[in-house]
């Protein structure tokens, strides 16, 4: 498969990032229920709201900061970036890279960049959770690198 744009870019979906929150959400309201029921000193309205508050911030950051994490493709290399880094991309050559693989971690398959310097880079961007195209993700960066090297 031979790239056909300039450029190309891979993010996490929302659904990658969502559904994850929502199930950690519904754990630690079960959580919160129960420890409630078990205890003789339950929470005023106040302590509640702030913790209704409180999760409301967290679901909104945790959907929007993984969004932001970002893989580039460029004649040039390889970029990457993360929402603290945005301004400061980096950019792996496509001659430094040495092998590029898929790992496997608690059931979800990464890309695994191997770099002739001996480090590895582990992409934020294409991951195999709720992605039925990783796959042909994961070829079009292999076909990026041996066109591009």
């Amino acid at each position: 498969m031979r790239p056909a744009e300039k450029v190309s870019g891979f993010r996490l979906s929302v659904p990658q990032t969502a559904v994850p929150i929502i199930l950690g959400m519904t754990l630690a309201v079960g959580i919160v229920y129960l420890g409630l029921w078990l205890s003789d000193d339950p929470m005023t309205a106040e302590e509640l709201r702030t913790i209704a508050y409180a999760a409301g911030a967290g679901a909104i950051g945790a959907l929007l900061l993984p969004r932001m994490y970002e893989v580039r493709l460029t004649p040039e290399g390889l970029s990457t970036s993360t929402p603290l880094e945005r301004r400061h991309r980096r950019l792996i050559p496509w001659h430094d890279i040495s092998e590029i693989n898929v790992r496997r971690t608690t059931g979800v398959d990464r890309v695994v960049i191997s770099l002739e310097s001996g480090e590895k880079v582990t992409l934020n961007a294409p991951m195999s959770f709720l992605d039925r195209k990783f796959n042909d993700r994961v070829s079009e960066i292999k076909s990026w690198r041996n066109t591009h090297r």
